[in-house]
C-alpha cells in the first residue's frame, strides 16, 4: 500500500449500535503518506459527545489497539498483516463490546 509522501488518509469507523447513546463511538485511524515497516499510525477514539474515550481496546485489522485518553496506535506492520480481517470492535471497561463498521463520508 503506497500513500504519497505528505498525504494522509483517515479511516473512520462508527459503532453499529446507534440507539444507545452510551454505547456509541467513533474511531479514526490516520494513515500517513510514505509510511513503511516500523512506523505507527495514530488511532483516535471518541464517544457519542465527541469526548476522548479514556480507556478502551479497539479491535481492528486482527490487532488489539490499546486506547488511553482517546489515543492509541497501530503499527504499519500489524495493519498490513491484518488488512483483510473484517472484525471491528470497541471494548470499554463496564460496557459490553460494541461492533463497528468503516464509513464513507
Amino acid at each position: 500500500m503506497k500513500i504519497p509522501e505528505g498525504k494522509t488518509i483517515t479511516l473512520t469507523f462508527l459503532s453499529t449500535n446507534r440507539k444507545e447513546k452510551e454505547k456509541r463511538w467513533a474511531v479514526n485511524v490516520v494513515l500517513s503518506g510514505g509510511a513503511s515497516f516500523g512506523d505507527v499510525f495514530k488511532v483516535k477514539a471518541e464517544d457519542a459527545e465527541g469526548n476522548k474515550i479514556p480507556e478502551a481496546v479497539f479491535e481492528f485489522a486482527g490487532t488489539l489497539v490499546d486506547i488511553k485518553d482517546g489515543v492509541g496506535g497501530i503499527s504499519y506492520d500489524d495493519f498490513i498483516k491484518g488488512k483483510h480481517e473484517k472484525g471491528v470492535w470497541l471494548k470499554r471497561p463496564g460496557v459490553e463490546p460494541v461492533p463497528g463498521l468503516l464509513t464513507f463520508a
